[in-house]
């Protein structure tokens, strides 16, 4: 049996229509009845639908959310939270003006933003929160602003990624259910999916080798890389199915539950 097992939540959990199959949710209730501890690992935040994603999946034990930024239990309890350093902030706020491009600013329990656009309404909907207006300038200076992201359509994100200040992380997901759209997540230099998984890993006392985890995008590579059993699901991109040996089916042929079930030991196929 694999003690651990992580999941990244759009594209891996979440399909195209925005849900979560109903056999992931029987595969994880079967694995926590065997023993296993079932978490998340997401760039979304502990709020909105990761959050109840996440209270389900695993409602005893911490999750990690923000791109690694925020590792936390489902009632708010905190392992650890790591904050972008306020000058960054404010150079992500300038290149957002003159770029007229959309930033997202999130503390640890709120989504702000400069302006309302159809494309931040169509993101703050997936993520099932409303998100706040407010002069982001103000926000960098009173909040702990834990990471930013930029919500582009994909080839356009390419020249954000040129400006991004070197004492930020930086790592582009993508959702099936915003198809062509780039989610540039941007975390504190250092802090990313895999930091904060071995921080979960360490906190739950269970080794990295003993740890599966399961995701598609290139942001999930840092994780994969640290633990002793990578999965990919199909519907990945290219670049990381090759990485891994071990491929599982497409988010919507239940590539998950497929993971979950071969943690406790069923037969597979």
């Amino acid at each position: 049996m694999i003690p651990l097992v992580v999941l990244d939540l759009d594209g891996t959990v979440i399909g195209s229509d925005g849900q979560v199959r109903q056999c992931v949710w029987e595969a994880a209730a079967r694995a926590r009845e065997a023993g296993v501890k079932v978490a998340v690992c997401t760039g979304r935040p502990a709020f909105g639908v990761a959050l109840r994603i996440a209270e389900r999946l695993g409602p005893d034990n911490p999750h990690v959310f923000q791109s690694g930024a925020h590792v936390g239990y489902p009632d708010g309890r905190t392992i650890q939270v790591t904050a972008l350093r306020e000058a960054d902030v404010r150079a992500l706020i300038a290149t957002a003006r003159s770029e007229g491009a959309v930033l997202e600013l999130y503390t640890p329990s709120e989504l702000f933003v400069e302006r309302r656009t159809t494309l931040s309404e169509r993101h703050a909907k997936l993520l099932g929160v409303t998100a706040i207006v407010r002069d982001l300038e103000d926000v960098a200076a009173r909040e702990p602003v834990v990471r930013a992201q930029w919500v582009a359509p994909l080839g356009e994100h390419e020249a954000l990624l040129e400006g991004i200040p070197e004492g930020i992380t930086a790592a582009t997901a993508t959702s099936p259910a915003l198809p062509g759209i780039a989610f540039v997540n941007m975390t504190r230099a250092g802090t990313s999916k895999a930091s904060a998984l071995a921080a979960l890993a360490k906190h739950l006392r269970v080794p990295l080798k003993d740890v599966m985890a399961v995701g598609d995008s290139e942001n999930d590579v840092p994780m994969l890389d640290i633990v002793g059993h990578p999965r990919v699901v199909a519907n990945g991109a290219p670049a990381v199915l090759a990485r891994y040996e071990r491929v599982v089916p497409s988010v919507e042929e239940c590539g998950a539950a497929e993971a979950l079930d071969e943690a406790i030991g069923l037969p597979i196929g």
